[in-house]
């Protein structure tokens, strides 16, 4: 028979190990998922599929945290330095991570070392996107180009914020057009494409989960998108590899992390509740309608991702010059 004095022991491991996973009042208490953008894009709609599914993984609730401001930043800097107790993780878009080492000559946070890899949950590609202020006459990419040099005083793009892909993509196609393309910082990219249909702004590069809803609006028209092949939703959008823009191929992976000194098994038990939460029939759908791909991985496997994109980045930010304030 157990004696107590080795119940009591073993207790106070399985204490020690993650109370969080406990059915305990402090078990119950809601998981914050922080988000750096509005709510409505695409990082808010990843959490808020997250946050529905694995409230059911971890028997507690799951709350969505949209701290929006500092491209991302504040959301990051809000995680690091939390309680490394399981109960706050960052939901974010991997450029917060990998290009911003490359922009900030004082970015208050290294990836590397704050943070805790957890998962990669899911990627998608981007899109350039038009709206009123653009002559419904442009229908393709390279008649877009023509008036972006012909009307400079019209010529700037929304994006989730300074140095993020979205940003660099903008400022990618403004070099191979010749064009003097004014790039305009929003807290989301959802809130760009709402002035680009509002007729505030003449163009936004989103993600193309943000499009997809309008694609049958007249107020936006997509005219290319960054994945390898078109995309089941915009079947007559053209990639930009069609359009002999191969090196604008690219795409958001979004991921789950912790702040440095969460215990390892707190991180697997959360990889785990987090890649079974992207694994079910419903996410997926969801997921799939707005052209998410799921993708789960190893916690070393996404601690490596995350490396090798910070460093692939890093070559492609220097050519452009660009250098953030702040």
């Amino acid at each position: 028979m157990t004696s107590r004095r080795h119940f009591l022991a073993a207790s106070a491991s399985a204490l020690s190990v993650s109370p969080w996973m406990l059915n305990t009042s402090h078990a119950k208490q809601a998981v914050r998922l922080v988000v750096g953008f509005a709510a409505g894009g695409s990082a808010d709609y990843v959490a808020r599929q997250l946050a529905q599914y694995l409230a059911d993984e971890i028997d507690q609730p799951v709350l969505v945290d949209n701290r929006p401001g500092a491209g991302g930043r504040i959301a990051v800097d809000t995680v690091k330095n939390a309680k490394p107790d399981g109960l706050t993780l960052l939901l974010t878009p991997g450029s917060i991570l990998t290009i911003y080492p490359h922009v900030y000559d004082k970015l208050s946070y290294n990836p590397l070392t704050d943070l805790a890899p957890i998962a990669s949950l899911c990627a998608l590609p981007y899109s350039v996107n038009v709206g009123s202020l653009v002559p419904d006459s442009v229908r393709s990419l390279k008649e877009f180009g023509a008036w972006l040099v012909a009307n400079p005083q019209q010529a700037s793009y929304g994006s989730p914020g300074a140095g993020t892909t979205p940003h660099f993509l903008g400022a990618m196609f403004a070099s191979r057009v010749g064009a003097n393309y004014v790039h305009a910082p929003y807290k989301g990219g959802a809130l760009a494409l709402q002035d680009v249909m509002g007729g505030q702004l003449s163009s936004s590069f989103n993600v193309v989960s943000e499009a997809i809803p309008y694609a049958d609006s007249p107020k936006v028209r997509t005219l290319a998108v960054s994945s390898a092949k078109r995309i089941a939703q915009l079947p007559n959008v053209p990639t930009f590899a069609e359009l002999g823009m191969g090196d604008m191929t690219s795409q958001e992976w979004f991921g789950l992390l912790a702040p440095r000194g969460t215990k390892p098994e707190v991180l697997a038990r959360l990889h785990t509740a987090a890649t079974h939460s992207f694994s079910g029939a419903k996410v997926q759908k969801a997921l799939a309608e707005m052209a998410f791909g799921v993708t789960p991985s190893s916690r070393d496997a996404f601690a490596q991702m995350l490396k090798a994109d910070i460093e692939k980045w890093g070559p492609v930010v220097k050519s452009t010059g660009f250098k953030a304030e702040g």
